[in-house]
């Protein structure tokens, strides 16, 4: 079987379907501490800590004019859950893996730099908080 390509993939909010140019931030980190018991001196004890710090999705798109879009509302909680389809190059939806994540708050949205010297796409950012990321085959 074959690498996934990173360029085959849709984001959905719910039932709806949302296009991006861009999606990061997929990724779980553990923290821990380390514990040295007294009298035992060839190891450490390694311990989960409790999570200090949520996850962050970045994500960007092209800006569409006159589309309602929850990603702009920042600071507020969305309690859809969001899932990324990630495919294999021809769509088939039998080869794959999707992220599901939750507990989303949108933390930041940015418009990219308007330059009327440049002839660029006017490129939205977007930065989510996430509590929960499921990784499960497509």
């Amino acid at each position: 079987m074959d690498p996934l390509a990173a360029y085959t993939f849709r984001v959905f909010l719910g039932v709806m379907e949302f296009g991006f140019s861009k999606v990061s931030g997929l990724g779980r980190e553990a923290e821990t501490t380390v514990y040295q018991e007294g009298g035992i001196n060839d190891r450490v004890h390694v311990l989960r800590a409790p999570a200090k710090t949520p996850g962050t999705l970045r994500m960007e798109r092209g800006a569409y004019a006159g589309e309602f879009f929850p990603f702009y509302l920042a600071g507020e909680r969305l309690f859809l859950p969001m899932r990324i389809e990630v495919r294999s190059p021809e769509g088939l939806q039998l080869f794959g893996k999707f992220y599901t994540v939750t507990g989303l708050v949108v933390k930041k949205w940015e418009a990219g730099e308007l330059d009327a010297l440049q002839n660029t796409i006017l490129i939205d950012r977007f930065e989510l908080n996430y509590e929960h990321l499921l990784v499960s085959p497509l």
